[in-house]
């Protein structure tokens, strides 16, 4: 059964690929309209990415990037990001506020606006002959469809993914990416060697998965900006355990707290320098204990997908500066702990390439 779920994963996320091949299109189409502008790249990943989940959570697209504008049902999520992010440590009472009319607020709006979508889907896929799922609740329907033990049958289930796969898939990756954009406008020598592998690469987009120095960069983003900071939870086995000298009982819930385990000398020498170059050469000794770097807990391969995209399309395309009057100091000071990260406004320009692009 594992192998089978594994292979299904692998078929959802070749499928996916297209619809966010798509979407960097579009999102590169609106930076050439801006050129030598100065662009909240805050924005404009939130955009990306919130278009990109929209369409693999229930097939359906926000279009933010087409509009330039955030979505009603995105702008009600966001207006109570912090109270989700204080309650993520409490689950069970954020999914009780969903559901009792007058206490979820703007969340409300979202909440009802992902039900109505899968309601849809649902309609579509009993009326779909071919049965072949494109989108994470068609997935799940085909696995109900299937008999698979590990899906509930329950239509609160697939509210809950999709919701899920909407806040969780989009935030997180939006974020790191905009982290990505200001490391590189930042570290311009990291950029100009960046744009130096993606030309000598092949010119499709489908070899951005031979590209480690991509990986590399987005690994030392999300080393120094976990996408979690606070951690994630963890529960002590029932016969408890010692973490150095202190006793944590069994059955506890801790917390690791991600930024400063990923931040530590004792982890990663030179632990507050940007330097991608970590993650491939293994020699220098930049890297003590891999085992403190944990990025994702779900969503991993997709979010990499996503970013690899926009990275791979956009280093292509434009070369990329603070914006005059932009030094980056509020962006990379002034994030909030929201459980995912929430970042200011930052304003970058993106000029047309000075090299010419290799044709394909």
């Amino acid at each position: 059964m594992a192998r089978n779920q594994s292979v299904q994963r692998g078929h959802a996320l070749s499928s996916y690929q297209p619809q966010i091949q798509k979407k960097a299109d579009t999102l590169i189409k609106q930076l050439h309209e801006r050129e030598s502008k100065p662009i909240d790249v805050t924005q404009w990943t939130q955009y990306y990415t919130f278009d990109v989940m929209g369409k693999i959570a229930f097939k359906k697209d926000f279009e933010q990037l087409e509009d330039g504008a955030e979505h009603f049902a995105i702008t009600a999520m966001h207006a109570q990001l912090e109270q989700i992010g204080l309650l993520g440590v409490i689950p069970w009472l954020l999914h009780l506020l969903v559901r009792i009319p007058g206490l979820a607020g703007p969340y409300a709006v979202f909440n009802n606006y992902t039900i109505e979508q899968v309601e849809q889907r649902k309609a579509e896929w009993r009326q779909d002959t071919e049965k072949k799922p494109t989108d994470v609740v068609s997935w799940l329907l085909k696995a109900k469809d299937d008999g698979d033990p590990s899906v509930s049958a329950s239509d609160r289930y697939l509210y809950d993914e999709g919701r899920l796969a909407i806040v969780a898939g989009s935030d997180t990756t939006a974020s790191t990416l905009a982290h990505v954009l200001y490391y590189l406008a930042t570290h311009p020598g990291v950029y100009v060697k960046l744009q130096k592998n993606v030309d000598e690469g092949q010119g499709s987009p489908d070899f951005i998965h031979s590209l480690p120095y991509i990986d590399a960069i987005i690994n030392e983003t999300l080393r120094l900006k976990p996408v979690v900071p606070s951690g994630q939870t963890r529960v002590t086995p029932p016969e408890g355990l010692f973490i150095d000298e202190t006793w944590i009982p069994g059955n506890t819930i801790l917390v690791v707290p991600q930024y400063v385990v990923q931040r530590d000398a004792r982890n990663f020498p030179r632990p507050l320098e940007f330097i991608p170059e970590r993650w491939l050469e293994k020699e220098s000794g930049l890297i003590v204990d891999d085992r403190a770097f944990f990025p994702f807990a779900i969503g991993k391969q997709l979010a990499y997908v996503q970013m690899r995209m926009a990275i791979w399309s956009i280093s292509r395309e434009f070369d990329i500066s603070l914006a005059p009057g932009e030094d980056g100091k509020s962006f990379d000071e002034d994030a909030k702990d929201t459980f995912t990260l929430a970042v200011p406004p930052l304003h970058l320009v993106f000029c047309k390439r000075k090299i010419p692009v290799p044709s394909q």
